[in-house]
């Protein structure tokens, strides 16, 4: 099982530490929140668990059963869901979907299997079928994300203000696949003020910022 170790890990931007002397212990089967105001670290604090930031200070090391991971290998692991992740808007739903889970997958979804990971994300198929992703809504699109996320088979699920531009069937959508997603075994990440996925957690990380 994949775990995820902070060992007194800061970090700085222009002189400015967001990130201070942090250790934590995160482990597959458990969904950690990371919580904290606006501007506290929390997005950072993902970026360095996925390796797209390097801590200033201190180490991050993956490792499953114990043998510790190689940055490629680790990599090959995640799914990740922030603002900055963007669908292609000139593709449809199903064309996003096989594009991003052709680095992933040895096949394509199968007809059945698309329409079930539609309804499973609260997209029906017809409200999808032959449109272009600059044509969703917003919610549309984070529900699309979040479908690239499940198919994705990914073990370590790194998830920033996943219920953003969610309504309430979206949020909750979103805290029930991260419970089953952490039941499953998987390592689940989640960076959020909502409550109720806070709630979800069976960990918190509160970062105050500096």
């Amino acid at each position: 099982m994949v775990s995820l170790t902070f060992s007194d890990v800061t970090k700085r931007f222009a002189g400015r530490t967001v990130i201070e002397h942090l250790s934590a212990e995160l482990a597959g089967g458990t969904v950690t929140a990371v919580t904290g105001e606006n501007g506290s670290g929390k997005s950072t604090l993902l970026k360095m668990a996925a390796k797209l930031l390097l801590p200033d200070e201190g180490k991050i090391v993956a490792r499953d059963g114990g043998q510790e991971l190689s940055k490629a290998a680790y990599r090959a692991r995640i799914g990740l869901v922030t603002p900055e992740f963007h669908a292609y808007p000139k593709l449809t739903a199903r064309e996003n979907l096989d594009f991003f889970l052709g680095f992933r997958r040895a096949a394509p979804l199968s007809p059945v299997q698309y329409e079930q990971l539609l309804a499973r994300v609260g997209l029906a198929s017809d409200q999808v079928a032959g449109k272009f992703v600059e044509h969703f809504s917003t919610g549309m699109r984070k529900r699309l994300h979040l479908a690239i996320l499940l198919a994705s088979e990914a073990d370590i699920w790194l998830l920033d203000e996943p219920g953003a531009n969610l309504d309430d069937a979206g949020r909750s959508m979103v805290r029930r696949e991260a419970r089953r997603a952490a039941d499953a075994g998987k390592l689940v990440l989640l960076a959020t003020n909502d409550r109720e996925e806070e709630a979800v957690a069976d960990a918190c990380i509160s970062l105050s910022g500096h």
